[in-house]
């Protein structure tokens, strides 16, 4: 699998993954959605440098 797409899939995994543990522990699910939505947002540079789409 490409760089970006793992970065892709795995932010999404996280940040969603984030936001249902935010219900019940606030703090490590607030971290897990902001780092999610990191990886995702690092994911857009190695996808758009070889030209493929994210979805």
């Amino acid at each position: 699998m490409k760089l970006g797409m793992a970065l892709f899939i795995g932010g999404l995994i996280l940040l969603m993954s984030g936001i249902f543990m935010s219900a019940y522990w606030a703090a490590a699910g607030s971290f897990m959605g902001i780092f999610g939505g990191m990886m995702m947002g690092s994911s857009s540079y190695f996808l758009a440098k070889t030209g493929q789409k994210a979805g």
